[in-house]
């Protein structure tokens, strides 16, 4: 890294200052109490740096302090602890050496981008954000046995390179910002560390856990110094914290099955000679890494950005995983549960923010997941608080429920016979919107074996990048990864918003939030508008009403709704297929029970092939209709506009309209149709519907749509003959994937 350490010294930023008082060392040596501190400089590798040869800004603690951390390491002199580990003094002592040189203002509120130039406007935004500066503390290459990825069947020997540490610098203008206390905040940190309160015109900072003696500071000719109240040690990366505490085994355990290795910078790479590796986490944030990003260059994203962890302990997951999983569901350890759901499980650990977050909003609701969903802890129950070197720890022996866990999609994550479903939430995009408290859902839970059983049929594949849900295909005559936009359906077929519970008994109609497609309950029974339509077969005989079965949280309503089970042989799919229009235009069979209704459409000339005219329908439209009952058309047939050549004869329709009849019957019956076109609705009519009033025809009557609550009446606007939905179906909508119909005991005049 030597060619671009300086690369920055000319910048406004970083320069000299011009008023020169010797270097660092010199002024320190001048000063006469940071003997300690000078004695490790030389026996450390940046002596040159401190006399003079780089810009270089130093946190001086004094020997008392020295003396007080030496003891508190179990060493009796600097020199005893460069002969017993001279490692850890090079990364002590570069610690307390910032690159560059940052004045009092620089280091209240760094400005990477606008600098000194930036006007007071400019300095306002993020002030303090970019509050962590690059030190030369560093840890050595290590070199160990790997597997490079979490898929590797062997292990490879590399070299595994760390970068440099960044110090944080907390000051006033950081908290101000946030608008958070600011002694509170560093102090549920730092507790033994005075906060100096009043901040005053110039602003105040501590340096990690030191305190700054200083009230400006100190000029040298090769940078800046400060006095420091104590000696800071070299942060970890939240990763090391963890590791390094056998309470975070577990977590670390778990976070671990996603390692990767890959080549460090290019630039490190060449400087080294030979190829050096990161240790990452796959898909994970990279919580081993000591900065977010790998360019030097950078600056604002490397002085400003990190993670924010919030662990549990051994004794939180183990606690967890007892009260939230139980062997009914199929899982019965850690080492059982899938891999999606770990990676659920760990990602609800941080943060959204790549910003440091601290106590105060996290108590205030103002801290989400990576997911967008609340942060479910109390932060004085906290057990490890920790600043790191990329970010900060929340470690915790006791954890409530993520709250994707804790939603309705829950059952997901609770059962194995869900686990298909799983990864059909996660590649619909869903998984967020479904987590959300500001909503109530239902949602409905298919099986594995519903979606094999599905037609075509969908699986479950294991490939060497993990599981996959696929669909078969009958063009590539095999399996085919699904796309997202096909998961979207089958989970918005699977969900319904701004409702809590389904009946248990009576009828109920659920929107789905798949437009136009419904569950129907009756009687604590379920089935679909699409698997509804069967009984308009005059060959049906069964029901398409299947078992229901709560899926509760041990008991317990989920925290935003409710989630069943059903007992269909395969998942709920939408309306597909043939068509409303098509079944109009083509019926000739006087079983069904709109075959007269069919046979005026096509004596007015309304059906054309296998569609409707397009003067009632136009293409891509979706409409509705009132369709009175074959009896009721058969015994009103003379009422009708046209239908004066046609006669009913053992329920066939027969006779031909002449050319004027015809016009007239085509007229009449467009009246039946309501239609997007000219119409505005984004519903169909039913019992407790939106969709209902008076609504434009394509004829040249206009229907209105009464519901009382306990039946449907629609008549010609303006006319007293009024006709009721009849009650055969429970007054169930048969809604296609183009139109709905409702039977009607009358005719419309």
């Amino acid at each position: 890294m030597s060619s671009c350490k300086d690369d920055l010294s000319e910048s406004d930023h970083y320069k000299s200052p011009d008023w020169l008082k010797g270097n660092a060392y010199e002024v320190l040596q001048g000063e006469g109490n940071h003997g300690i501190f000078l004695r490790g400089v030389d026996l450390s590798d940046y002596a040159s740096i401190v006399r003079g040869n780089s810009i270089v800004t130093v946190m001086a603690p004094d020997d008392n302090a020295f003396r007080t951390f030496l003891k508190e390491k179990g060493y009796s002199s600097i020199d005893d602890l460069k002969q017993k580990d001279p490692q850890y003094l090079n990364k002590l002592i570069g610690y307390h050496l910032m690159y560059y040189a940052y004045d009092w203002s620089k280091m209240v509120n760094f400005r990477p981008d606008d600098g000194d130039a930036g006007t007071d406007e400019d300095k306002e935004v993020m002030a303090g954000y970019f509050y962590k500066h690059r030190t030369h503390s560093i840890d050595p290459i290590e070199q160990q046995r790997v597997k490079l990825t979490p898929n590797a069947t062997s292990d490879t020997l590399i070299n595994i390179y760390h970068y440099e540490r960044y110090l944080p610098v907390f000051s006033n203008k950081m908290f101000e910002t946030k608008g958070i206390d600011a002694a509170y905040n560093y102090n549920y940190f730092y507790p033994g560390t005075e906060w100096k309160g009043n901040a005053g015109a110039n602003g105040v900072f501590n340096v990690a856990n030191a305190k700054v003696k200083d009230s400006r500071n100190v000029v040298t000719d090769n940078g800046y110094l400060y006095h420091v109240d104590r000696v800071i040690d070299p942060l970890n990366t939240i990763y090391d914290e963890l590791r390094f505490n056998p309470q975070y085994s577990k977590y670390v355990e778990l976070y671990d099955k996603y390692s990767t290795y890959e080549p460090a910078s290019e630039d490190i790479n060449n400087s080294l000679g030979y190829i050096a590796y990161v240790h990452r986490h796959g898909t994970l944030p990279s919580i081993a890494m000591e900065w977010p990003v790998l360019s030097w260059q950078a600056v604002a994203t490397l002085e400003y950005a990190g993670y924010n962890v919030f662990a549990p302990s051994n004794a939180a997951i183990d606690n967890f995983f007892k009260t939230y999983w139980t062997a009914e569901g199929g899982y019965t350890s850690l080492d059982n549960l899938d891999d999606l759901i770990l990676e659920y499980f760990l990602l609800q650990s941080f943060a959204k923010d790549n910003f440091i977050v601290f106590p105060e909003e996290i108590k205030a609701g103002d801290v989400l997941t990576v997911y967008g969903t609340p942060i479910n802890i109390d932060p004085e129950q906290v057990t490890d608080r920790k600043i790191c070197a990329n970010g900060i720890l929340y470690g915790m022996d006791k954890m409530d429920a993520p709250a994707i866990f804790s939603s309705v999609v829950g059952p997901a994550f609770k059962d194995k016979n869900f686990l298909t479903y799983l990864y059909a939430l996660t590649g619909s995009q869903r998984m967020l919107s479904l987590a959300s408290r500001n909503t109530d859902f239902v949602t409905l839970m298919p099986n594995n074996t519903q979606f094999e059983k599905a037609d075509p049929a969908m699986r479950l594949y294991s490939t060497t990048t993990g599981k996959q849900l696929q669909q078969y295909s009958s063009d590539a005559g095999d399996f085919v990864e699904m796309s997202s936009a096909s998961m979207e359906r089958i989970v918005d077929m699977h969900t319904a918003q701004n409702i809590k519970s389904l009946s248990d008994n009576g009828t109920q109609v659920v929107e789905t939030n798949l437009p136009y497609n419904y569950w129907f309950v009756k009687d604590g029974k379920i089935t679909t508008n699409a698997l509804f339509n069967q009984k308009l077969e005059p060959t049906y005989t069964g029901s398409p009403f299947v078992d229901l079965h709560l899926q509760a949280n041990n008991g317990e309503a989920w925290d935003n709704g409710n989630s069943y089970s059903y007992d269909a042989e395969a998942i709920f799919e939408a309306a597909s297929g043939d068509g409303l229009a098509r079944r109009l235009a083509i019926c000739n069979d006087k079983n069904y029970s709109y075959y007269m209704f069919a046979q005026l459409l096509q004596k007015a000339g309304l059906s054309v092939g296998n569609g409707l005219s397009t003067s009632i329908v136009l293409p891509g439209d979706r409409f509705f209709a009132f369709i009175p009952t074959n009896a009721a058309i058969a015994a009103n047939l003379d009422k009708i506009p046209g239908a004066g050549k046609l006669t009913v004869n053992d329920g066939i329709l027969s006779g031909t309209p002449s050319s004027s009849e015809k016009t007239q019957l085509a007229n009449y019956l467009r009246s039946y149709f309501v239609t997007s076109t000219m119409n505005s609705f984004t519903s169909y009519p039913y019992i407790g519907s939106s969709c209902k009033g008076e609504f434009n025809t394509t004829g040249s009557d206009r229907v209105n749509v009464s519901d009382d609550g306990t039946k449907l009446t629609v008549n010609f606007v303006g006319s007293g003959n009024t006709t009721t939905v009849i009650p055969d179906y429970n007054y169930l909508p048969f809604a296609f994937n183009d139109g709905c119909f409702h039977l009607i005991d009358g005719i419309l005049q």
